[in-house]
């Protein structure tokens, strides 16, 4: 039986991090580097990368760490869920990323160990990285947020987030879509994943971000019919990474909240009491990774549901 949370979590910590240039024109959320030195904000990176595995490891949540190799001068290696997702039937799947960049963010050599080292079973492997010769782009669990029980994909509609590529996942995969826009300051907001969350008990979703009035309805409506702890946010609480959070579970299988401290004092008393009466909240110090990476807790985490040998 699929199960929506899991309590194995991968994560790559950084050898180059920085504001990526190319990425920065769709990433409203991303800021360019200014007075602080590139050295200065890799080391901070590192700090907030360490601390953060250290409170997950301390609630019991199982952590596996992959070193960034610094030779590929990845400034985004810190957010593998954009570049693969595991799934429940033993499959990987690998992504056509839109910045040339990240490209080389994939490696073979991750899978190799999870399997070799970490005893997961992979009986397949979907590589959807050939539609960045078409300029077709799916980036994982950015572009998409899974009902994973239900085989439901939640996508809003970007330059990072094609239709085609989504298609060819839903029909590989067996998942239906769900496909909106979604705007910031009448922008396209880039991942699904900064303005949308579910858990096994949560959902959060920053509805005024929704363009059209029946998918907000249809979302919504979804989200109620699953009995879902609702936690409705502001594009302002948005714009603090309220919506890229995520629930896992630790090995006893106590419910987690994991979420920046901006996302977490952005958000107010009713809405945190609401959240913990569902879970826990792990509020992680991550301002620098957010600040010129883009991306917040949800985006460092590539989740493992592999089954083991």
């Amino acid at each position: 039986m699929d199960t929506q949370v899991t309590s194995q979590l991968l994560m790559v910590r950084p050898a180059n991090f920085s504001s990526n240039k190319e990425t920065i024109a769709t990433n409203k959320f991303q800021n360019d580097i200014t007075a602080d030195s590139k050295n200065n904000i890799e080391t901070q990176a590192l700090n907030e990368f360490d601390k953060m595995v250290k409170l997950l490891k301390d609630h019991e949540i199982s952590v596996i760490e992959i070193d960034d190799i610094k030779e590929l001068e990845n400034t985004d290696a810190v957010f593998p869920n954009n570049w693969v997702s595991f799934h429940q039937d033993n499959t990987v799947v690998l992504y056509p990323m839109m910045a040339r960049s990240r490209r080389s963010e994939k490696r073979y050599d991750i899978l190799e160990y999870l399997s070799k080292y970490q005893s997961f079973k992979i009986d397949r492997i979907i590589d959807m990285s050939y539609l960045e010769e078409e300029n077709i782009f799916l980036e994982g669990t950015g572009s998409m947020v899974f009902d994973r029980v239900n085989k439901t994909v939640f996508a809003c509609k970007s330059s990072r987030t094609s239709l085609e590529a989504l298609e060819i996942f839903c029909r590989d995969m067996g998942y239906n879509p769900i496909v909106f826009d979604a705007i910031i300051d009448n922008y396209p907001i880039y991942h699904t994943n900064v303005m949308m969350s579910l858990g096994k008990k949560t959902a959060f979703l920053c509805s005024e971000s929704i363009k059209d009035e029946a998918d907000n309805l249809l979302i919504r409506n979804y989200f109620k019919d699953l009995e879902k702890n609702i936690i409705e946010i502001s594009p302002q609480q948005m714009n603090n990474f309220a919506g890229n959070v995520i629930e896992v579970e630790n090995t006893k299988g106590v419910s987690h909240v994991i979420m920046s401290v901006s996302a977490y004092q952005a958000l107010d008393h009713k809405q945190l009491d609401s959240i913990n009466r569902a879970s826990n909240i792990i509020a992680i110090p991550l301002e620098t990774i957010e600040r010129y990476g883009g991306g917040s807790a949800r985006c460092m985490v590539a989740e493992i549901f592999l089954e083991k040998n």
